[in-house]
């Protein structure tokens, strides 16, 4: 199963094909649960290795829940057995993110998380 879900001003966009999931731009919409509830489905169904690339530029607070349950799934998968891995970029100059990244990272215990810095 391959998806696209188109990014706006206030949602990210989301692509997952042939096992690589990514999510990038910005995501502070209204109802970030019923925004993830696919996206969560995807993950639930996925078999095998998952490679997540993680790009966000800001996220809101009903968002970074729904993520971190997106990231504990994940975790999840990888303590099951599937080779599970999480690539989150950042910015060079958006301490933020790279604080958030870390954060998250330090919550996960199975799956590797590796923490990119990128330039603008």
């Amino acid at each position: 199963m391959n998806a696209l879900i188109p990014g706006s001003d206030r949602t990210p966009t989301i692509s997952y094909q042939d096992g690589v999931f990514s999510i990038s731009g910005r995501s502070y919409m209204e109802n970030s649960a019923e925004f993830y509830a696919p996206v969560k489905r995807i993950i639930e169904e996925h078999q095998g290795p998952l490679k997540v690339e993680i790009g966000l530029d800001f996220f809101n607070t009903s968002s970074s829940k729904c993520i971190m349950d997106l990231l504990f799934m994940i975790d999840k998968k990888h303590l099951a057995g599937n080779d599970c891995r999480i690539k989150w970029s950042y910015k060079t100059d958006d301490e933020d993110m790279r604080d958030a990244a870390e954060e998250f990272r330090d919550l996960l215990k199975y799956v590797p998380v590796e923490l990119e810095e990128i330039d603008d």
